[in-house]
Order: structure tokens, then C-alpha cells, then sequence
């Protein structure tokens, strides 16, 4: 895709130690087994991969030349949004910056970003009027079975803006997993893997050695690998998967965290209560996106980036909607932990209303497990998407909320007001478990809201002679959320 002069090498701060010296070598070949994988789900892993080259493709065709933008792939169970904000307002200090991320909350402008700013829904409508939908179109008049899906689409809109506005470095957030997603059909200069956790499994694999293996697939030849995963078998699997792609792994562990903080206190840079940095567990995303920022711009003014950092902000991370109202999209079992402690910190002893909403085939147990340390009332609601019915979720956490109150809202709007109702004035409300959820709460767009709520009717028409519904052509997956 791209065609850049090198970037300068840079000798990275935090760089993988050989953890597995002190204990035996793995025998076990990684590599191998995705192999294995890919020769047993030949039909899927194919399709899979003839997405990646269907997109290139297009890329090749709309910037023949390259695309000139220099983007970083970012991948992992949590953080990635946040991340690729610290990448985007850190590289906005040597040049025009952006980040394309997902899920969008409330607008689909929001997932692209340039210089911590969402762009303009006329600059949406021109990048898909003007470049993207004719190149579409044009692709499925000469090959019928060649229509990108909205994920595609959405990758081209942000290399057009990115393109239009003249941005030299941006963050690609990956939808699920990494080797498979498919923005692992960009060139790019740095990969990025915050951690893996549980979420996706039933995308992923069952076990956690397959979600590594998955995610850890955005690795490139010859292109440096960061992570600030901790975990030693987790790292294990990167170290055999780098080695055998070609990819310099650099480890970005507690050390680096505490170097930041440490680098936060000297310069006397008190992040505001609705900036990223405010939580603690985002200074592990923050020193991630700074160890990549070193090694591709190793002449760059940190506390410069450093101020950049304090000042980033994304919606619906612990955002405060209103008084004693906040929102945050933690949406898996790992998320809703790290929430759990900030709302502890934050919070204390007051009174904590949580309207939780679980969509998709995520297990409610594990996410109710880590709320029930800290809710006084938890309202159950469901999601527009894939939700799952609150009513059985109830029945599924009673053994693990104890003695909390868990009431049922079939509806989020219905669900807010009912919180709102028993909100006392030292209590705070926080919606929190599925984005879907949040937007149909909070989401000020009655039309933005009906159409995220019923994204796809389109592709479903209703049979002529029966009335019953068959797919007219494939369902493009929703957007990530």
C-alpha cells in the first residue's frame, strides 16, 4: 500500500525480556496450529483471507500510488479505543493525526477522528458519495460476488478522509480478533495488542491460547509488534508467532507503566475527571501508545505528548452525562473489572445505581460478578442489538448479587427512568455493559436511534407468496459494538 521512506530506527525503552528462560522451553508450535486451524476450516479461513485480498485490492486501485498516510494496527481484548486516542493525540504533535475506531456510540462520524476531533457527517457523506460508493459499485457491476461489507467500507472512508485532510500518522482499530478482521489487509508501520481476554470466544476459540493466537495474527514482517499484555503464556504465544512472521516484539510491562506515572508527577500534569488518563487502568493503554510513539518518532517532544495524553478524552469512556449520571461502554468481563475499581475509586461509599444491559453471547455471570461488589441496585435491561433477555439474566445472577436489589427494564430509556426515579442525592447512576444499550438510552438523534436499532432491515425482504423473511443477500456484520 504504502510507499514511505524508513522510519527511523529508535532503540525502544521497554523491549521483551526471554521471561521463558527460568522455566522450560515450550515444546508447544503455535504457528503450527494455526496452520492446523486454517487447513481444518479451509472453507471459512479462505473466505476470510479473500476478503483481506478483495480490499487490498481496492486500496491498490483507489491510491495506486500508495496511500500516504502512515498507519499504526491496533488490536486486543480492551483498550483498543482508547489507545488509538493516545496514538492520535500524541502524533498530533509532529503532524496531522487521526484514529479509526469502533464502536460508534451515537453517530457513525465518530469513528473517525482527526486530531482528537470527530469529522463532520458532510465529510462522511462526501467520502462516500464522491469516492468510496462509485469504486463499490463499479467493483460489484464487473464481479457480482465482489460487495464490500460495511466493514470494508468503512476502512476505505477513513483512508479517503484521512487522505482528504491530510493526515500523516493514524491508528486503525481492529473489530474482533486481529489475523482475521479486516484491517489486517493495511500496510502499516507499527502493530500494537493491548491484551486478550475472554471476550469473542465464540468467534475466537474456547480457549485462551486460540484468542491469543488470533489477535497476535496482526503481526507483519519486518514491522515492529508492541503489547502490554502481562501475562507469560499469553507472551510466550507472541514470541513464537513474531519470531516465525519476521515482527521485533517490544514488551511495554508495569515498568513502563510506572515510568509514566512517574513522568505525569514531575511535569505536574493532573488529568481532569473526564480525561482518559484519569483512570488508572488507562495509564497501561497510555504507556503502550507512548512506546510506539518513541520508536516511530524518537525525536518528538514528550512533554508535549505527555500534555496530549492528559487532555485525551473519548465518548463513552467513564463519561459523565450529566450530575451524577455517567455512561462507559465496558462491554466483556476484563472492561467491566478495571470499571469496577474506578467506580470504587471514584465513588467510595456512595450509593451506586447500575443499569446494565447484555447483548450478544457474552456470559452475564462473569459480568455480574465483578458489579456486585460495588452496586446498591442493579436495573437489568436488554439491548437493540442481539440482546439478551434481561428477565433470564436476572434468574442467572441471583446466586451471585446476593441480597441486591435487581430489578427489570425490557426497555434502556424505560430502564434510565426507573433510576432516575430511585436515585437518592448522594447516589450516582451508571449505564454501563452494552454500547447498543447506552445509545438507545442516551442517544439525543431520534433518527440516528431508530437506525442503529435496526441496522440490516434492508437486507431482509419478505418472501412474495409467503410473507416469510429470507436473506436477499448476505448480512454485513453490525457494527462492532
Amino acid at each position: 500500500m504504502g510507499r514511505h521512506p524508513p522510519t527511523p530506527r529508535h532503540k525502544p525503552t521497554f523491549t521483551l525480556q526471554l521471561f521463558h528462560e527460568a522455566r522450560p522451553v515450550s515444546t508447544y508450535n503455535y504457528p503450527y496450529y494455526n496452520t492446523v486451524d486454517q487447513i481444518y476450516h479451509a472453507e471459512w479461513s479462505i473466505a476470510k483471507l479473500a476478503r483481506h485480498e478483495l480490499l487490498r485490492r481496492s486500496i491498490a486501485t483507489l491510491w495506486p500510488q500508495g496511500h500516504p498516510t502512515r498507519l499504526i494496527h491496533v488490536a486486543g481484548t480492551g483498550g483498543k479505543g482508547s489507545t488509538c486516542r493516545f496514538l492520535e493525540m500524541g502524533l498530533a504533535c509532529i503532524g496531522a493525526a487521526g484514529a479509526f475506531m469502533s464502536p460508534h456510540l451515537f453517530d457513525y462520524r465518530e469513528r473517525f477522528s482527526i486530531n482528537g476531533e470527530f469529522v463532520s457527517q458532510d465529510d462522511i457523506t462526501a467520502a462516500w458519495e464522491q469516492r468510496v460508493r462509485p469504486h463499490c459499485v463499479r467493483l460489484a457491476t464487473d464481479h457480482p460476488a465482489n460487495i464490500h461489507t460495511f466493514h470494508e467500507v468503512s476502512i476505505l472512508i477513513a483512508l479517503t478522509l484521512f487522505e482528504q485532510h491530510g493526515v500523516e500518522w493514524a491508528a486503525m482499530e481492529t473489530g474482533v480478533g486481529g489475523r482475521y478482521d479486516q484491517t489486517r489487509a493495511l500496510d502499516v508501520v507499527a502493530t500494537a495488542l493491548t491484551n486478550v481476554g475472554s471476550d469473542h470466544a465464540h468467534m475466537l476459540g474456547d480457549e485462551r491460547w486460540q484468542r491469543v493466537l488470533d489477535k497476535a495474527g496482526i503481526a507483519r514482517p519486518g514491522v515492529p509488534f508492541f503489547t502490554s499484555d502481562t501475562d507469560p503464556e499469553n507472551l510466550e504465544i507472541m514470541v513464537q508467532v513474531c519470531a516465525a512472521t519476521g515482527a521485533p516484539l517490544h514488551q511495554v510491562g508495569d515498568a513502563a507503566v510506572a515510568a509514566l506515572e512517574l513522568e505525569l508527577q514531575q511535569h505536574t500534569l493532573d488529568p481532569s475527571p473526564d480525561s482518559l488518563l484519569h483512570a488508572d487502568y488507562q495509564k497501561r493503554n497510555a504507556a503502550l501508545a507512548l512506546a510506539v510513539i518513541r520508536h516511530l518518532a524518537p525525536a518528538i517532544d514528550e512533554t508535549a505528548v505527555l500534555r496530549a495524553f492528559a487532555n485525551a478524552r473519548l465518548l463513552g469512556r467513564f463519561w459523565r452525562v450529566e450530575e451524577s449520571v455517567y455512561a462507559d461502554i465496558a462491554h466483556n468481563a476484563e472492561k467491566i473489572e478495571a470499571l469496577a475499581g474506578e467506580i470504587r475509586k471514584q465513588f467510595g461509599a456512595r450509593g451506586k445505581i447500575l443499569v446494565v444491559g447484555i447483548s450478544g453471547q457474552r456470559i452475564s455471570t462473569k459480568v455480574f460478578r465483578a458489579l456486585a461488589d460495588i452496586a446498591h441496585t442493579i436495573i437489568v435491561t436488554s439491548a437493540s442489538f442481539k440482546g439478551q433477555d434481561p428477565a433470564r439474566v436476572r434468574e442467572e445472577v441471583k446466586g451471585i448479587v446476593g441480597d441486591i436489589p435487581v430489578l427489570v427494564a425490557f426497555e434502556p430509556q424505560q430502564a434510565l427512568r426507573t433510576a432516575r426515579s430511585l436515585q437518592r442525592d448522594d447516589e450516582v447512576i451508571i449505564l454501563t455493559g452494552s454500547t447498543y444499550m447506552i445509545e438507545q438510552a442516551l442517544n439525543p438523534d431520534p433518527h440516528l436511534r431508530h437506525m442503529s436499532a435496526h441496522f440490516g432491515w434492508r437486507m431482509q425482504e419478505p418472501h412474495e407468496a409467503t410473507g416469510t423473511v429470507h436473506l436477499n443477500l448476505p448480512k454485513p456484520a453490525p457494527p462492532l459494538r
